[in-house]
């Protein structure tokens, strides 16, 4: 595969458009959350301590007293900052502890307490503030005084995903309360120390990190911890649900009126409070998650109400076909419940794989998980509009002669020169080229309009798909936008120096195989053209960005990136090209 320009491959900001991005619309002075991990994320070692020293017939605080003698030449500082492997420590702590109580000890199995299981087992409540914060865009580090395990391994009972940064003792050389490790965790964090806050269950080590300039909290109670964090980074901490977040103050609803339309409406039965949540992804403002005495509920709302009428309408046509979507369970128009109208579905719960090179899966799972994306993909295509009462989806190109893809050039050419700020040659470009190159007329289907992996819900435990999401851009018209849509990924990771390179070395399969997927199961002998449907999604990303660009909206884009995107839709039209040309007969002797 041909190499990228170099305009092609900047594509950091474009990446937000397939992937969700979470906005920090509440102001705060705090961009990160530090936890120490002993006494905070997982119990501390002293009870730990303590329980060893009397089954042992060791004087209660002779191992606090280890620690504290020596200052900071001491064993165990020597220990937490790498500079003794396990056995060296064990044999010299023992020494340290013999020689305070004046028999021998030997500290072994101590050392083997401290990873035994109860000492791996995160506190909950504290976890689930790491994903609170996490999901309001704050971001989230480990700063530990932790030590080396034999082989070399550190030890570290958390799940890295929900750190940006993970600093250990062991690993740089320093220990807290050194000043120069908290400005090295907040360096890593990208935040200044006055941006970060601080939590430790040792008060010495909270007060060194607000010498540096940080705020402390100091951990004696989880519980109270976290309701303190809750009041400086004026967020909830708790009732974390994956994929949500806390409702911003100007997007609250009306609590009182939509209780009472709920009990009349659905019969939710209200055992308790009903807790909401916003969905974070970018374009989810309007949707939140109802929870209430073991149910769960989404609410979408919709300005335009014929297009919530389309939305409800198309959801409960394909629940009675077999589409996995969520069920919709009501619709209401009359303004003087939200103000707007909306409707209540089904709330699916399962595995959303934000990250498309799927990190957590072996190779195995991950092609699985894209075939059913694909596989669910079919099953949408082979809907017929006629018996599902959808046929009218197809009405806005239905006085087109030139068939759908010409309208849709045709359509997001004229949207982007009603947005042109400044001549762009290559978009000018792309455009004549799309419209000198469509292909031939496909058999209109039912589209999705927005397919992409983060779209579906899987089900937790094995790759099927339990829910698709997004409809607002449903049509009918030519069923092979959508499979180039859900390939963009391929192409758009900001690390990648090639298209297609960063997914394809993690086991995903390529572009190419996907639609050599989609063809196969639908019996195609074969989608040649297929890069000119990837030239398509290109540029109408492009028209995206330059309209995102105009009205200021949390995706930012400038006109260099419109630039660099039809720079890499250009890419998928030469090698178009190239197949039309090899594909002309040859006359003989030429």
């Amino acid at each position: 595969m041909a190499p990228l320009s170099q305009k092609a491959l900047r594509l950091l900001s474009v990446k937000q458009l397939l992937r969700p991005h979470i906005s920090v619309a509440w102001v705060s002075t705090y961009k990160a959350v530090i936890f120490d991990m002993f006494g905070v994320l997982i119990p501390s070692p002293l009870p730990k301590a303590t329980e060893w020293e009397d089954k042992n017939g060791v004087p209660r605080g002779t191992i606090g007293q280890a620690i504290r003698t020596g200052g900071d030449g001491n064993v165990w500082r020597k220990y937490m900052r790498g500079e003794l492997g396990p056995e060296e420590f064990v044999e010299a702590f023992s020494r340290d502890c013999s020689q305070i109580v004046g028999f021998k000890v030997h500290i072994g199995s101590f050392h083997s307490a401290l990873t035994s299981d109860s000492m791996t087992r995160p506190l909950t409540v504290m976890m689930e503030a790491v994903r609170c914060a996490r999901a309001e865009g704050l971001k989230t580090a480990v700063l530990s005084n932790n030590f080396l395990l034999l082989g070399g391994r550190s030890y570290m009972p958390l799940d890295p995903s929900l750190f940006d940064v993970i600093v250990e003792s062991c690993r740089v050389g320093l220990c807290k309360p050194d000043p120069r490790i908290y400005q090295l965790c907040a360096d890593r964090l990208g935040v200044s120390p006055q941006e970060a806050v601080f939590l430790d269950d040792l008060r010495f080590n909270v007060e060194a990190a607000e010498r540096v300039g940080m705020r402390g909290i100091t951990v004696r109670d989880p519980a109270q911890a976290v309701k303190e964090l809750e009041e400086v980074l004026k967020v909830p901490l708790s009732g974390f649900v994956p994929g949500t977040r806390s409702v911003r103050q100007t997007q609250q609803l009306p609590m009182d009126r939509l209780a009472q339309y709920l009990n009349s409406a659905v019969q939710l039965p209200q055992t308790g409070p009903i807790t909401v949540r916003q969905f974070s992804h970018s374009h989810s403002n309007s949707t939140y998650l109802l929870s209430c005495g073991g149910h769960q509920l989404v609410l979408k709302k919709k300005a335009d109400t014929e297009a919530l009428r389309k939305e409800c309408r198309l959801l409960t046509a394909l629940n009675k076909v077999g589409v996995p979507v969520p069920d919709v369970i009501a619709h209401c128009e009359v303004p003087s419940v939200l103000d707007t109208a909306f409707y209540l579905r089904s709330y699916c719960q399962g595995r959303v794989f934000n990250d498309f090179s799927l990190p957590e899966l072996d190779a195995d799972e991950k092609k699985c998980v894209y075939e059913a994306m694909i596989q669910t993909l079919c099953q949408i295509h082979r809907v017929d509009p006629e018996t599902t009462g959808l046929a009218d989806l197809r009405e806005r190109v239905s006085c087109n002669s030139g068939g759908f893809m010409e309208f849709e050039v045709k359509r997001l050419a004229q949207q982007y020169k009603a947005h042109e700020t400044q001549p762009i040659p290559a978009m000018n470009r792309l455009i004549e080229w799309l419209l000198s190159h469509l292909p031939e007329q496909q058999k209109a289907t039912l589209l999705h309009g927005s397919f992409r992996l983060n779209n579906l819900v899987f089900d937790s435990e094995k790759p099927k798909v339990r829910a698709v999401l997004g409809w607002s851009l449903s049509t009918v018209g030519d069923p092979l936008v959508d499979v180039a849509f859900c390939c963009m990924s391929q192409y758009l990771s900001p690390n990648t120096t090639q298209p297609g390179n960063k997914l394809a070395s993690v086991d995903i399969p390529s572009a190419e195989e996907l639609f050599e997927l989609y063809s196969k199961a639908m019996g195609l002998e074969s989608i040649p053209h297929w890069q000119f449907y990837m030239a398509f999604s290109f540029f109408c990303q492009a028209v995206i960005l330059q309209a995102n660009h105009i009205s200021s909206l949390k995706v930012t884009a400038g006109t260099r990136d419109i630039e660099d995107m039809a720079e890499l839709a250009w890419v998928f039209a030469i090698k178009e090209g190239f197949r039309i040309f090899n594909a002309v007969p040859r006359a003989a002797g030429s």
